[in-house]
């Protein structure tokens, strides 16, 4: 037995596994072994290469030993008839002993590619024209240059094993208290990042920002409208939130973005959408052309989200992910002075922050030592809520992410964005770079493993960074359940429900001007954030927020597999509704449409065949009893739901008074404003 396998099969022996159980863990560490090799083949090309960076046959065939190793992992891992399940904790602890023994080489690496770096001189990229035009082309096929020459050297070794073309997060952390305390000290204790991978993004990070343009591309976009993306199965679930879109009373233009030309469906792209729905099929060739493509690699995961709001042609957009259904017209935000005024509107996820404190060294931001806010209360005065006690040890006392410098408490929920691309243009850009190095680099040093960890807080960073002003809603979303997975014995929240923003910018001001109140006639005020700004501020008092979206996001609305794995009950088999029970709030059955819908599109007389799903057996969904009970039972408990609802929740509220409106306006934009007054950290 190898030396290097030898005293942890003995030390995972002395910690009472069996050899089965050994056997999977140490396969994962060679797997970061044959990884560490990788290192020590490159590192050993470039100290004996005149070319500088350049990949050897060592090197490639270290890269199939890696992949082998990781195949190994995942055969025997994820597929394990074992019931004594390895815990994360252990598997990190061991990747981290064996990553730190490589760390010799990975500094003669960093230092090898840092020098010959540095002889490349960064500076913005230029706009180059065709006639009157931006050549959009040209100017990705630069900046993936740039990407590619700055990439991550050192992925994160716990990132570095997949499954399904994902990376295996080994814990995932679901913080959603607003009284819980997530300190420097806590944070720091979630994932490790070793000095080495904070220095190499920190150089690569400050090489890419250096490229960023230095102007706006004017006339680049024009206009106003959606964007979704599809593909296989996505081109159905977008189809229907089109649908959705446009029952909900929206006129403006959608683009449906097709990262592969393959999936690009002739008789919807051709036919049905710009005939019937105003919108149009681009395909991600179409836009950056295929060589640009492929000097990107693999368009996949997490990026296509960037490049299909970089290649649509819309100025102002409103992105949907293609799970994501309108239950209330959004036409109006693209006018409303709310997104004048911030030209950027996001929307939060129910998780607190859990980025790492090493993210700030990455981007050369200080970090201050006094709280500023209490989350996302910028309005209550810190000296409220902060004591002596809090100040001696700020970094086990006090939450990291109310710090200066810190990107503020909630996380993003990014199934819906929206932005001026032209003025956000390099918050684009960035953010794509973000993805770019995102699974093994950016994603676990923003989330650590935090629910949904990918490219969710990817765009309101790049934005954060740049010091670009937004507004992110401060009503936290609806979780609705209702899909009951069998296979699992577990309810799963199906549904996210995301407010109108500029309802929620309304209930804003009036949380502010309450909350003043209070201060004022409290003799002793004592503070608490869910009775101010939290998840109990709009019971009663006027403040009701207003549904904008449904966010179906698991499970998708795939009818096939609803039918085949019986979605449609409980565990004792009675009939409960997969989207839950609140549809009275937006005035209509959304789950009933829905499968309406369905109906109407796989089966009705204009309906027409979709790719994903030319090998499913029809009759599932066209001649099934099953599906028809379905919607009759739908039809009779929806009515008597809606019937019964109660209209008074709907009533107009009545409008603030015109100056002190005005007033709140400045006081908001201040406060955000203010918080993107840090300072950088210019040493490298």
């Amino acid at each position: 037995m190898p030396n290097v396998i030898k005293p942890l099969f003995e030390r995972l022996a002395h910690l009472g596994f069996s050899t089965h159980q050994s056997l999977n863990v140490l396969i994962l560490v060679l797997g970061v072994l044959a990884f560490c090799f990788i290192c020590e083949c490159i590192f050993y090309v470039l100290t004996n290469s005149s070319a500088g960076i350049v990949i050897s046959q060592a090197t490639f065939a270290a890269t199939r030993l890696f992949s082998q190793y990781d195949r190994n992992v995942k055969n025997l891992y994820f597929n394990s008839e074992s019931k004594n399940v390895i815990t994360g904790k252990v598997i990190v602890n061991l990747i981290e002993d064996e990553y730190e023994k490589s760390k010799r080489e990975r500094l003669a690496l960093f230092s090898k590619e840092k020098d010959i770096l540095e002889k490349i001189k960064v500076s913005p990229l230029q706009f180059s024209y065709d006639g009157s035009q931006i050549d959009f082309k040209k100017l990705l096929s630069d900046y993936s240059d740039i990407l590619n020459e700055n990439r991550l050297s050192f992925p994160h070794p716990e990132r570095i094993t997949t499954n399904s073309g994902k990376p295996v997060i080994w814990k995932t952390e679901f913080l959603d208290k607003g009284f819980e305390t997530l300190s420097e000290k806590r944070l720091r204790e979630i994932m490790h990042f070793d000095s080495l991978f904070v220095r190499d993004l920190r150089f690569k990070h400050s090489r890419v920002v250096n490229s960023l343009p230095s102007e706006f591309p004017e006339g680049l976009y024009n206009g106003e409208g959606y964007v979704m993306v599809g593909g296989g199965k996505y081109t159905w679930f977008a189809f229907l939130s089109i649908q959705s879109l446009r029952k909900s009373g929206a006129k403006l233009p959608l683009e449906l973005m097709i990262p592969n030309e393959a999936d690009y469906e002739p008789y919807l792209c051709n036919e049905v959408l710009p005939k019937q729905y105003n919108a149009r099929c681009v395909t991600f060739a179409s836009i950056y052309g295929k060589s640009v493509l492929k000097k990107f690699g693999q368009v996949k995961g997490y990026q296509i989200k960037s490049f299909a709001l970089l290649g649509s042609s819309f100025e102002n957009v409103l992105y949907l992910d293609s799970d994501n259904f309108a239950v209330k017209n959004p036409d109006y935000l693209f006018q409303s002075d709310l997104f004048k005024k911030y030209q950027m509107i996001t929307w939060p996820d129910f998780w607190r922050r859990t980025s790492s404190p090493a993210l700030y060294s990455v981007l050369g931001i200080k970090v201050g030592s006094k709280p500023v806010r209490r989350l996302n209360d910028l309005f209550t005065d810190p000296n409220q809520y902060t004591t002596a006690d809090d100040l001696v040890s700020p970094e086990e006392e006090v939450n990291f992410h109310d710090l200066k410098g810190t990107l503020m408490d909630w996380t993003t929920e990014a199934g819906q964005i929206m932005l001026n691309k032209t003025l956000h243009f390099n918050t684009l850009l960035l953010s794509l770079y973000y993805n770019y190095d995102g699974p093994a680099g950016f994603h676990p040093l923003i989330s650590q493993g935090g629910a949904g960890e990918g490219d969710k807080e990817t765009y309101v960073l790049a934005a954060y960074y740049l010091k670009k002003m937004s507004y992110q809603v401060y009503k936290k979303p609806d979780k609705l359940y209702g899909t009951f997975v069998k296979t699992a014995n577990w309810y799963v929240d199906s549904t996210i429900v995301q407010m109108d923003p500029v309802v929620d910018y309304e209930n804003l001001k009036r949380i502010i001007l309450q909350n003043q109140a209070d201060v004022k006639a409290a003799k002793k005020f004592t503070y608490n954030y869910d009775y101010t700004y939290g998840k109990y501020v709009t019971r009663g008092n006027g403040i009701v927020p207003s549904p904008m979206f449904y966010h179906i996001h698991s499970p998708k609305m795939d009818p096939f597999e609803y039918v085949t794995h019986d979605w449609f009950t409980d565990m004792e088999d009675n009939p409960i509704r997969n989207f839950g029970d609140s549809f009275a709030d937006i005035g209509y059955d959304l789950e009933l449409w829905i499968w309406e819908k369905v109906k109407e599109n796989l089966c009705g007389p204009d309906s027409f065949s979709f790719r994903c799903f030319e090998s499913e057996n029809i009759t599932l969904i066209c001649d099934n009893k099953v599906v028809d009970n379905r919607i009759k039972w739908l039809q009779d408990s929806g009515k008597a739901v809606l019937d019964n609802s109660d209209s008074k929740q709907h009533e107009e509220v009545d409008a603030i008074d015109s100056d002190k409106s005005s007033e709140l306006d400045d006081l908001i934009y201040e406060k955000i404003k203010n918080s993107l007054n840090y300072d950088y950290d210019e040493s490298l």
